[in-house]
């Protein structure tokens, strides 16, 4: 989740840094690129679309999470609130650190482990398609304003474990 991570920096940055390119994020074409994106995901992740990647699908759905919620918050929110630049930096720091901890960490895991782990997927919010749900329901309530970086997180984490069995 590279893009995600780079995207992630810049729109935090942009913010806290208080830039005019900050407004670009804020346009309404890019909240419904961030829309087509979750929905291109989700259909690819439904029907295990075999020219999308399961890391490509992952990404694609953070990244249009990320639109949409850029594009659809802040009028809810005071145009100074840290949501705007801490979330985007939570999210980067995150990700880089479950990616590294699931790299680092492969090499330690047994095949008993393995097997395991390959039979969460199944299982409620181990399931890809129900947390990736739970995100995109999340953005819509910008009055819970912690759901969307807690859903976020349960994805992030499902995805290191994605990486952790190689695939899905």
């Amino acid at each position: 989740m590279f893009i995600f991570i780079c995207l992630n920096l810049v729109i935090g940055l942009l913010v806290k840094m208080d830039m005019l390119e900050r407004l670009f994020f804020l346009s309404d074409g890019l909240m419904m690129t961030g829309i087509f994106l979750l929905v291109i995901a989700a259909v690819a992740q439904i029907f295990k679309l075999k020219k999308v990647s399961w890391t490509w699908r992952y990404d694609l759905f953070a990244i249009g999470s990320l639109l949409v919620w850029f594009g659809y918050w802040p009028p809810f929110f005071r145009e100074e609130s840290p949501v705007f630049y801490a979330y985007p930096l939570y999210f980067a720091f995150v990700t880089a650190f479950f990616s590294l901890l699931v790299a680092n960490g492969k090499a330690v895991i047994d095949t008993d482990e393995v097997k395991r782990l390959k039979g969460l997927p199944s299982f409620g919010m181990s399931n890809p398609l129900i947390v990736m749900g739970a995100v995109a329901a999340s953005l819509y309530f910008p009055q819970h304003f912690m759901l969307y970086p807690i859903t976020m997180t349960l994805l992030i984490i499902r995805f290191s474990l994605a990486c952790c069995l190689e695939g899905e």
